[in-house]
């Protein structure tokens, strides 16, 4: 049996998924809703355009949002490295003194 859910239920969900720590599954099993219908709502949610992307025409490009975040990811890494590598090399030097 299918069952229909309001509008406002599914904006709540999600966002309570969203801002909660837990699993989305466990927020679905929580508030009684099948996982995967819960998923779908995600979905829809993800890939409906915002007020800001409707404004200039523009949606959302979650997979671009998602090589930036590794982009940065990598050199924020490399930046940490390069960090460790001066401060042995500070202590170093002031060791030679």
């Amino acid at each position: 049996m299918c069952k229909k859910y309001d509008p406002q239920f599914k904006q709540e969900a999600i966002n309570l998924a969203l801002n909660s720590k837990q699993s989305y599954r466990q927020t679905a099993s929580d508030l009684g809703i099948n996982y995967k219908t819960f998923c779908n709502w995600m979905y829809q949610t993800m890939n409906k355009p915002t007020h800001h992307a409707i404004k200039s025409n523009k949606k959302p490009d979650y997979q671009e949002l998602e090589r930036q975040n590794k982009a940065m990811k990598r050199e924020l890494e490399l930046r940490k490295k390069e960090i460790d590598i001066l401060k042995k090399a500070a202590q170093y030097f002031a060791s030679l003194k």
